[in-house]
C-alpha cells in the first residue's frame, strides 16, 4: 500500500513538472508595453524552453509639435535675408509599428534572451504641414531637382519619410510566459534601422507631373542650419521598452 501511494505520489510530481515545462505555443500571454517606441500591446508564446515568438503593435501618441518659421518672401531669393516671411510649422508624429520578434534563450532557466526580428510602419513617419506661405510660393515654388514644391492656397504639405520594413536586433531580461506566474514583467534593450530619413513633399516637374521629392539642405541654401543633414544621420532608432504580460493559459 505503501508502495502504491509513493509511486502516485512520484507520479503526480512528474506529471507537474512535465506541464510547467514550456512546450511549442502550448501557452499565450497578452501584454502591454510602454518605452522609445510609444506605447502598445503584445501576444507571446513559447517554442520549447530557448525560443519564445512575439507579435504586437505599437504606436507614438500624434501630439503636434507647432512653430514658426522664416522664409523668403520670394522662393527664388533663398540665399538672401531680405523679404522675410513668417510661416506657421506643424509636425504630427505618425510613428507606429507592427513588429514579429523571436526572443533566444541562450540557458533554459534564465530570463536572458537575444532577439531579432522586423518592424513594419508607415513611411509619412511624421507628417509636416505648413501654413500661411506667400502668393509667390502658390506659382512659382521652391525648386528640388527640376521638381518645383509649391504651395497650395498658400499650405505645403510633408512628411518625414523612413523605411516601411525596419529590421530589430537587441536583449532583454525576462520571460513573457511563465507557467508558475500570472503575470511576468520584462524589458528590452536594443535598435532598429529605419534607413536614411529625409524630408518629403509633393513636387512638379515641366510635365506637370507630381512626385515627392526630397529636400536636402542644399536646396534650401543652408537656411535650415544643417538640420536636415543631422537628421540623415540618424538611420537606427533606440529601443528601450517595459513590458507587462498576463498568462491567458
Amino acid at each position: 500500500m505503501k508502495k502504491i501511494l509513493l509511486l502516485s505520489v512520484l507520479f503526480c510530481l512528474a506529471v507537474s513538472a512535465t506541464a510547467q515545462e514550456p512546450g511549442c505555443f502550448n501557452h499565450l500571454a497578452i501584454g502591454v508595453k510602454a518605452g522609445t517606441a510609444g506605447v502598445g500591446a503584445e501576444l507571446a508564446a513559447p517554442i520549447g524552453p530557448f525560443f519564445q515568438v512575439r507579435a504586437g503593435y505599437a504606436m507614438v501618441p500624434p501630439i503636434s509639435i507647432n512653430r514658426e518659421v522664416s522664409v523668403p518672401e520670394h522662393p527664388g531669393n533663398q540665399g538672401s535675408d531680405k523679404g522675410e516671411w513668417t510661416v506657421n510649422a506643424k509636425a504630427t508624429p505618425n510613428l507606429s509599428n507592427a513588429e514579429l520578434l523571436l526572443d533566444i534563450f541562450p540557458m533554459e532557466h534564465s530570463g536572458f534572451h537575444i532577439t531579432a526580428g522586423m518592424m513594419y510602419g508607415p513611411k509619412n513617419a511624421v507628417k509636416v504641414h505648413g501654413s500661411n506661405f506667400p502668393d509667390d510660393y502658390n506659382i512659382a515654388g521652391l525648386n528640388v531637382d527640376d521638381y518645383l514644391v509649391k504651395a497650395q492656397n498658400g499650405n505645403i504639405d510633408g512628411y518625414v519619410g523612413l523605411d516601411a520594413l525596419r529590421p530589430y536586433l537587441g536583449v532583454g531580461f525576462g520571460r513573457a510566459v511563465r507557467t508558475n506566474r500570472t503575470v511576468c514583467v520584462t524589458c528590452d534593450l536594443g535598435a532598429v534601422y529605419w534607413g536614411k530619413p529625409g524630408l518629403f513633399a509633393p513636387g512638379e516637374d515641366v510635365f506637370g507631373d507630381w512626385e515627392d521629392v526630397r529636400i536636402t539642405s542644399g536646396a534650401l541654401n543652408g537656411r535650415d542650419e544643417g538640420l536636415i543633414d543631422k537628421a540623415e544621420k540618424l538611420v537606427v532608432y533606440p529601443m528601450i521598452n517595459v513590458h507587462v504580460f498576463f498568462n491567458l493559459f
